[in-house]
Order: structure tokens, then sequence, then C-alpha cells
């Protein structure tokens, strides 16, 4: 489709150590948990084995893999699935790489394979994110909401989505 545009998601280099460093404790605790089930025969060692590995799974089923615009739709693409998102009545779309400075996360996930969910700051309020490197964040503006994404190019992301 013509009208139809993609920009990846790429991974800063926080994110890229977030990531390994909670994947690493994780399978250590799953390694752990397994000699210790092994040896002292606890029937419930494998809920211990099964629940780190379930954090990795789950929270990867969420990751920010692009950006898709088609038409009046943004289209956050997952692993699997996207989370779709109307422009119309979108106010505005600039290019921040401070808008997620001092940000408190309110629900969400904080860094294990992206920085998503319900977020605050002093500057943009409440807002939704769908970040996976935050000096890249473009900031969304409707009239009751407000979304960050942080697409591979944010400069182009921005005139693209402006050209809707």
């Amino acid at each position: 489709m013509e009208n139809s545009l993609f920009f990846k998601a790429p991974w800063s280099q926080t994110l890229i150590t977030i990531t390994t460093l909670v994947c690493v404790v994780l399978l250590a605790m799953v390694l752990l948990f397994l000699i210790l089930g092994l040896q002292q025969q606890n029937p419930y060692f494998l809920l211990w084995i099964i629940l780190p590995i379930g954090i990795v799974v789950m929270t990867a089923l969420f990751m920010v893999r692009g950006y898709h615009l088609d038409g009046d739709r943004l289209y956050v693409e997952r692993l699997g699935w996207r989370t779709e998102i109307a422009l119309e009545n979108l106010e505005s779309a600039t290019y921040d790489p401070t808008a997620m400075d001092g940000s408190l996360r309110l629900f969400g996930n904080g860094g294990l394979f992206a920085f998503t969910g319900k977020f605050w700051n002093k500057k943009l309020g409440h807002y939704n994110a769908y970040a996976t490197a935050v000096r890249l964040a473009v900031v969304l503006k409707w009239p009751n909401q407000t979304i960050v994404v942080t697409p591979e190019k944010p400069e182009q992301f921005v005139t693209a989505i402006l050209g809707r």
C-alpha cells in the first residue's frame, strides 16, 4: 500500500542492559530452583521454575517491534499481535528526546523488552508509552490522551503522521 509506512523500534543501550540483566537473573533463579528442588525432592519446585520463565515469556509478548502507519491508524507492532491507535483528532506530534525524563511508571513494564504502560511526569502529565529508546520519543497528543512512541527516524515519523 502506498499509504502504509513502517518504522522500526530500535533498542537503546539502557533497554538492552536491563533486559539482559533481568533475563540472566531469572535464568539463574531457574537453575537454582532446579538444583535445589531436585536435591530436596520438593513437589512445588516446578512452580518456582515456571514462574521466572513465565515472566520472560509474558513480557516478551508485549515488546514493541515497530510502528506501522496505515491510513488514519497507527499500529504498535508487538510479538505476534499489534495495538491499534486511531489518529482521528490528533492535535500534535512532536519529536522530543527529553519527553520521558523524570517519568514515574504508574502501571506497566519499566525495561524488560520495552518501556510500556501508563506513566506520569511534570512535562506530559499522564501518558501511555510504547517505547524502546526514550531519546527517540515522539509525543502524540489528543484532546484527552497523550501517547509516546519511539520510532527509529522520529523526524520522518512526525512528518509522515502529520501528513495524514
